[in-house]
């Protein structure tokens, strides 16, 4: 097996070079590319893909000049300034744990919905339910103190 397998790799990169060569951006006479950072090119007759605008607002200022350390990812805009990566990472994580904890409530939910009354199915149902609220307030709390003590109290700059 391991016989074949230097020559298979071979034959696909030989397969795949020759019949997808790479694309590059055109660029004009004057040397600037065609496309913009957000991967709208040749306008004349590509449409805009449908996050431009977002990505647009993340990686231009108003006047149109590019802001240096943002990155648009699939996540959303990020930038490499300490305290902005910490605010988008932080939206991120409460955002998923509250998605989450919302997720097991319905699950709870649905466990008593369809416990047939039987005690231990709608005990168990009532307790996800329970610990998921709790789940809930416990982020928007903690939230609420990374908010006093990070911004009101240490003010630390990307907590405000």
């Amino acid at each position: 097996m391991p016989r074949l397998l230097l020559p298979l790799l071979f034959l696909t990169f030989v397969l795949f070079r020759f019949f997808h060569p790479p694309v590059f951006a055109a660029v004009t006479p004057t040397g600037i590319p065609t496309c913009d950072l957000c991967g709208w090119c040749n306008r004349t007759i590509n449409p805009k893909p449908p996050d431009w605008t977002s990505c647009r607002q993340c990686l231009y200022d108003s006047s149109g000049n590019e802001l240096k350390g943002n990155y648009y990812t699939v996540l959303g805009c990020f930038s490499t300034k300490p305290e902005k990566f910490v605010q988008s990472i932080l939206t991120i994580v409460f955002g998923a744990a509250g998605g989450i904890a919302f997720m097991a409530v319905l699950w709870g939910s649905a466990t008593v919905l369809t416990s047939s009354g039987n005690p231990e199915k709608i005990q168990a149902g009532k307790d996800m339910i329970t610990s998921s609220i709790l789940g809930i307030l416990i982020i928007v709390f903690s939230v609420f103190l990374l908010r006093v003590i990070g911004f009101d109290i240490l003010k630390i700059p990307g907590f405000g």
